[in-house]
């Protein structure tokens, strides 16, 4: 009776300690994954670890960190907007986990914004007018608590939200363009606000700030933890600026 005590109390010591080996092994793999997410399937790939990882260690916060970008990031290149959905949600509910883990640590407020947006975005701007002060909220919280994280992201969801949400329902250019350009003072290689800083200027009638933004855009040489995202950036902006052009 004794050594079967024991052993159950060996088991119940070791398998805690396995599984954190577990999960430490399948972070390490979706980090390396992720590094090569300009290919998709490898993004979902890494997805998929971070995933498991969550699963494995519910309150292991950098999991559900990893778990919430790699959503976003698949998400984001999904073709239907039913996937599209289906993942900034699950990215909205690790982020509220994250923020009951770590409420004054900025990822959980951060990306909470970030999926809550793209989730509105996906279902339609004027179908999810109603999540509106949700992101400001969550991104005036990011900001209070680290506004250079991400490169600004939190500045640059701001801007989005007051470009893309009609005047009449609170939505400003000028705020838009407020929020864009303190983000581009925080993070000057950031492809993405320069890419909506164009499009905010030429919505305010600035059309040589706008074609400035996008040759930076452009010219930029990519902060080398952001590749996929700046290639992405500059596919666009090539389109921006034919059009501009015209």
């Amino acid at each position: 009776m004794k050594s079967l005590l024991l052993s159950l109390m060996f088991l119940l010591a070791v398998v805690p300690a396995l599984r954190g080996d577990d999960v430490d092994d399948l972070l390490k793999q979706g980090d390396e994954l992720y590094a090569g997410r300009q290919d998709l399937g490898q993004a979902r790939q890494s997805l998929a670890r971070f995933r498991e990882a969550a699963r494995l260690a519910p309150d292991r916060f950098e999991a559900l960190v990893r778990n919430a970008q790699a959503a976003y990031y698949v998400g984001d290149l999904a073709a239907g907007n039913d996937e599209k959905k289906k993942l900034f949600q699950e990215g909205m509910d690790l982020s509220r986990r994250m923020i009951a883990l770590h409420p004054e640590r900025v990822e959980g407020h951060y990306w909470l914004g970030v999926h809550t947006g793209s989730y509105g975005e996906a279902r339609g701007v004027l179908k999810s007018l109603f999540l509106k002060n949700d992101i400001i909220r969550a991104m005036e919280r990011s900001i209070a608590i680290d506004g250079a994280y991400e490169q600004g992201g939190a500045y640059c969801v701001l801007g989005r939200l007051y470009y893309k949400v009609p005047g009449l329902f609170g939505g400003s250019k000028k705020k838009s363009r407020q929020y864009l350009e303190t983000c581009r003072r925080i993070a000057p290689k950031s492809s993405v606000c320069l890419l909506f800083l164009a499009e905010t200027y030429w919505s305010l009638d600035e059309e040589d700030l706008a074609v400035r933004a996008l040759q930076d855009l452009l010219a930029m040489e990519p902060d080398p933890l952001w590749v996929p995202e700046t290639a992405k950036d500059k596919a666009e902006g090539e389109k921006l600026l034919k059009k501009y052009r015209k």
